[in-house]
């Protein structure tokens, strides 16, 4: 009697069997794949964001070192400004006197005035923030203080405007006066929100950045970083410290 020989191959039933287990094992593998791929470039957007931020804020760290005095706050507009020197802060000879030896006026109808430029900060509805520099003049004794823009001293402080950041979702700005009050052998700092018309008390500044990118896509994670960082005047905080013993240019008339 002849032995039947089975047919080799795989059933109708075998074969949708291992297509839902390929398709299965593929759909994890797709969706592990995409998940990394907007892992990895969420990461690197973000780390993008903190980057440009860190950027921003050691550049205005650097230019508040000499910062001399504060020129404007605006909290409600979002901007601020400020003096600074473009070279080290003058002997109060070379402020009060001339080449000849002859004293300048110190009224506040005075003429002396300091090598400065002043830098301006300023956010937009666009989700920027726009930095302008102007190279000039500060006539630092008049009540309120003029700035006259000139041509530079310095190569490296050319009028410049420019956008530094985007994608700036806030921009809160907020100028303080700080003091030494002594009670007996007590020091106690007191620290007082500063108006336009206290701006030039201000000693330090708070500034808040709120970087938020909105991702259109449901599949994408919005990008957002939050920084508070304060902002010293260098030439206020050693007035601070140093209470009645140091000036760099006897604004108050104390020498």
């Amino acid at each position: 009697m002849a032995t039947k020989i089975k047919p080799a191959g795989f059933s109708l039933v075998e074969m949708m069997v291992v297509v839902a287990v390929v398709s299965l094992l593929m759909g994890f593998a797709w969706h592990f794949y995409f998940g990394g791929r907007e892992t990895m470039r969420h990461t690197v957007s973000q780390s993008q964001i903190q980057l440009d931020t860190r950027i921003f804020l050691d550049n205005l760290e650097v230019e508040m070192a000499s910062c001399y005095a504060f020129s404007e706050v605006d909290t409600q507009n979002k901007k601020f400004s400020f003096y600074a020197f473009t070279v080290t802060p003058p002997h109060l000879d070379d402020v009060y006197y001339d080449t000849t030896g002859k004293p300048h006026t110190t009224g506040v109808d005075s003429d002396s005035k300091l090598s400065m430029v002043k830098y301006e900060y300023q956010w937009k509805e666009d989700g920027t923030v726009l930095k302008k520099r102007t190279p000039g003049f500060l006539k630092f004794l008049q009540v309120p203080m003029r700035f006259d823009e000139c041509p530079p001293t310095d190569d490296r402080y050319t009028a410049m405007e420019k956008t530094v950041l985007h994608g700036i979702a806030d921009f809160e700005i907020k100028a303080y006066s700080q003091k030494t009050e002594r009670d007996g052998e007590n020091i106690n700092q007191v620290i007082v929100p500063t108006t336009a018309a206290t701006i030039a008390d201000a000693a330090f500044i708070v500034l808040r950045l709120h970087t938020k990118i909105d991702e259109v896509s449901e599949k994408r994670r919005d990008e957002e970083l939050d920084i508070v960082t304060k902002f010293y005047s260098s030439i206020k905080l050693a007035e601070v410290a140093n209470p009645g013993s140091f000036s760099s240019t006897d604004r108050d008339g104390r020498f």
